[in-house]
């Protein structure tokens, strides 16, 4: 493990980060706001500078790094550092699981509430946060100004996203076999979608986490 990996991220950085992005502040705000933390600096320029993106020149500022990452994408590696920040004793292996959680709340959301795919991903990615700290979650994402939505998603299982996030949880045991071209029961949630659907959004899933946690 490398000592970028190894280094502490201030929860309270990440968090103002998540709601200045969340808000649509401006690029050097953004960046200012990065620079208050060394290590969250030092991972962002590692995660743009990896083989993922393949750039044929290192990219050095942070203004750069977010220039060419844009907002979207940003918001998805700050949510995943603040859910590693959290999961102190997460290995690769679990943090994988919650990325293709993640990813796959996405694709499914992307089929069946489009609008509100990124809120979906945020959901995926925060829920092995809410299995170890519960009700305590909705305090932290309140200060990162995460919408009702997201946070009524991730504790109400009878909301929109809570059930989509049910139905993901189901789907995401049952991939391999879906592939596999087993006869699965799936949730009532995902009944709109073909089997075909179903296993493209697993592998996208799939594919996504693993190109991602080899950045980390």
């Amino acid at each position: 493990m490398s000592s970028i990996e190894k280094l502490e991220l201030k929860r309270e950085v990440l968090l103002k980060l998540i709601k200045a992005l969340l808000e649509g502040e401006e690029l050097d705000e953004i960046a200012k706001i990065i620079s208050m933390d060394p290590n969250l600096s030092a991972k962002l320029l590692k995660f743009i500078n990896s083989p993922y993106f393949g750039l044929k020149k290192e990219i050095k500022s942070i203004v750069q790094a977010i220039a060419y990452l844009g907002y979207r994408n940003l918001k998805d590696y700050v949510f995943l550092l603040l859910t590693s920040s959290m999961l102190k004793n997460a290995n690769k292996d679990e943090i994988k699981r919650t990325l293709k959680l993640a990813y796959l709340m996405r694709e499914l959301a992307k089929r069946l509430m489009p609008e509100h795919d990124d809120e979906a991903y945020m959901v995926g990615i925060l829920e092995q946060v809410r299995e170890e700290i519960g009700e305590e979650i909705r305090e932290i994402l309140e200060k990162a100004g995460v919408s009702e939505y997201v946070v009524n998603g991730l504790l109400n299982p009878e909301s929109k996203l809570g059930k989509l996030k049910e139905a993901a949880k189901r789907l995401l045991e049952e991939c391999d076999r879906l592939n596999e071209g087993t006869e699965v029961e799936l949730p009532p949630e995902l009944s709109l979608l073909s089997r075909e659907e179903l296993i493209e959004s697993c592998l996208v899933a799939e594919d996504s986490a693993q190109s991602i946690l080899a950045t980390l």
